[in-house]
């Protein structure tokens, strides 16, 4: 405990550090002192921390908690520091938000605390004990034989993800516009999207930092803002379209016109990702995703004409009317999206894979991956199947959720509108989600604040302070009175057309022998990341070309 004389400097405004826990002191608010409380006699006995601006929180700290006070020179803008002992464990339990006191340490604290938790010495042998386990010197660890189920992680999740609500509208007007013709891209695009996301979990591996963070400290401000603003371009077009899609689900099984719903949906979603365990979302969306089951049956049922459906998928068909090169750059940004980089990366951050050895937990990373890219593109090709086997074949323009709706009819008749506007919820429930976050990601890394869905609100408050004004300006723009499906069609569009620029930063970065700690990327994962940059490239050209010479208008 700080003396009594350190004890008398206290004085509100002072910063307050903790020893151990995170009080958010790297975050944009700093916590400080805002009142002092002394007994009658005039001694201090606790101090009362505050948090946060948008995101508040309030910690009462009794006095036998202050290690020490550190005065700040006038010059300074801060009139000090104050140094509190709080673990890690006590500030990960402390609530999101309101009053909260600590208990306090009795005189013998030392003693308390070498009984309850481990000292900095024993913090030393846990890590060394870690350390042990990452490297396979002790190899009794509890994954050495993980249950496959439980290394599905954040490649698994970003493989479904993919197949968000705007993502499953974007492959039905495919279908419907220009039928099989595209299936060969789609299945050009797994691959492709297994090397982006393994090239993007190998820098997570490697740095165990964000993507923002690898690029500010690595190269700068001039390499990292810029990623960061297509990121977020990108992000804010497709929250917005997830918006409107979860939106035009619910008026499909309503009746009720979808601008009702952007407000309230927004609101649920933006409490939830800032109030609640992310968890909790994932569970939800791994069950709603189920449904996703059945647009594979759907596209059996939907009798497509399987010779022209096999041919389309190993011969690839060029086609370069300004329509059907939209229809493609769309298709490769609904599957090849820029927050995988980001997500990916973060995810291998927070992801404790199984493994003994760096090598074992790539391959789990990349079986993680592989499961989530492939099961997620067999949905998106069973979808492009069942509206180019019903809509197109039948002459039928995709010009709202419902005729989208249609081409599930076969399977389930006048429920298929029904299925279709649950598909596009349940997706959208747990994309917009991480969509989100990977904007957060990306600025709060860029300007170096701290990141993590596990933070609670007033711990990073610039980080989700992002994600509020993120949500915020995609409703503004959602109630924009834009044609719903127009809406998701062209933010994938947008997608697709910045997607190349993020993939070369992520090759650079990836074979920086200084980054990857002299592994870098191998030829394999190489060669994906340059056939996928040749594709969008060649994809986003032949997009912009045909914009400027008024082929979109004609």
């Amino acid at each position: 405990m700080a003396e009594s004389q350190e004890l008398a400097e206290i004085q509100p405004g002072m910063v307050v550090e903790a020893s151990e826990g995170d009080l958010g002191e790297e975050d944009m608010s700093k916590p400080q002192v805002s009142e002092v409380v002394n007994d009658e006699a005039g001694n201090v006995t606790s101090i009362i921390v505050k948090k946060g601006v948008l995101f508040k929180k309030e910690v009462e700290i009794p006095v036998s908690r202050i290690e020490s006070v550190h005065t700040t020179p006038p010059a300074d803008e801060a009139p000090g520091k104050v140094k509190v002992a709080i673990t890690a464990e006590e500030a990960d339990a402390l609530t999101p938000h309101g009053n909260e006191p600590l208990i306090a340490v009795p005189d013998d604290a030392l003693t308390l605390i070498e009984e309850t938790i481990p000292t900095e010495s024993g913090l030393r042998k846990l890590e060394v004990h870690r350390e042990r386990e990452r490297t396979g010197e002790e190899t009794a660890t509890p994954d050495a034989h993980p249950n496959p189920l439980r290394v599905l992680g954040p490649g698994f999740l970003a493989g479904i993800a993919d197949n968000d609500s705007s993502s499953v509208t974007t492959y039905a007007v495919d279908g419907a516009s220009v039928g099989y013709a595209h299936l060969w891209l789609l299945l050009l695009a797994t691959p492709l999207l297994q090397a982006v996301q393994f090239a993007a979990a190998r820098v997570g591996q490697a740095q165990q930092k964000g993507f923002a963070e690898v690029l500010r400290e690595h190269y700068g401000l001039k390499l990292a803002a810029p990623s960061a603003v297509l990121l977020v371009l990108a992000n804010l077009a497709l929250i917005t379209a997830d918006l409107v899609a979860i939106s035009t689900g619910l008026e499909l099984i309503s009746g009720i016109s979808w601008p009702w719903f952007v407000v309230p949906v927004a609101a649920a979603l933006w409490y939830l990702v800032v109030y609640h365990n992310f968890e909790v979302i994932k569970k939800v969306f791994l069950i709603l995703s189920l449904a996703f089951v059945t647009y594979l049956i759907a596209a059996v049922l939907s009798k497509p004409n399987w010779g022209e459906v096999l041919i389309n998928t190993f011969i690839p068909h060029f086609d370069f009317s300004f329509a059907s090169v939209s229809s493609m750059v769309a298709l490769l940004g609904a599957t090849i999206s820029p927050w995988v980089i980001y997500w990916q990366v973060q995810g291998e951050k927070e992801e404790k894979r199984p493994g003994s050895s760096p090598k074992e937990q790539r391959r789990w990373a990349a079986a993680d991956i592989g499961v989530g890219v492939v099961s997620g593109n067999l949905v998106s090709y069973a979808i492009i199947v069942s509206t180019a086997a019903t809509s197109f074949v039948a002459h039928q323009q995709v010009k709202t959720a419902l005729d989208a709706a249609r081409a599930f009819e076969p399977l389930l008749g006048s429920f298929a509108k029904y299925l279709f506007a649950v598909g596009l919820i349940g997706a959208g429930l747990v994309a917009i989600p991480i969509l989100m976050a990977s904007t957060s990601y990306a600025v709060a890394g860029t300007v170096g604040w701290p990141t993590g869905l596990s933070k609670k609100p007033w711990q990073a408050e610039g980080f989700y302070l992002i994600v509020t004004v993120t949500i915020v300006i995609s409703v503004v723009v959602g109630l924009l009175g834009f044609n719903p499906l127009s809406l998701i069609f062209w933010a994938n569009v947008l997608q697709g057309a910045l997607i190349p620029a993020l993939l070369i930063i992520l090759i650079i970065v990836g074979n920086n022998r200084k980054v990857m700690k002299d592994e870098p990327l191998g030829w394999l994962t190489n060669l994906g990341l340059g056939l996928a940059i040749l594709v969008t490239l060649a994809g986003a050209i032949l997009l912009f070309y045909g914009l400027f010479t008024g082929q979109a208008s004609s």
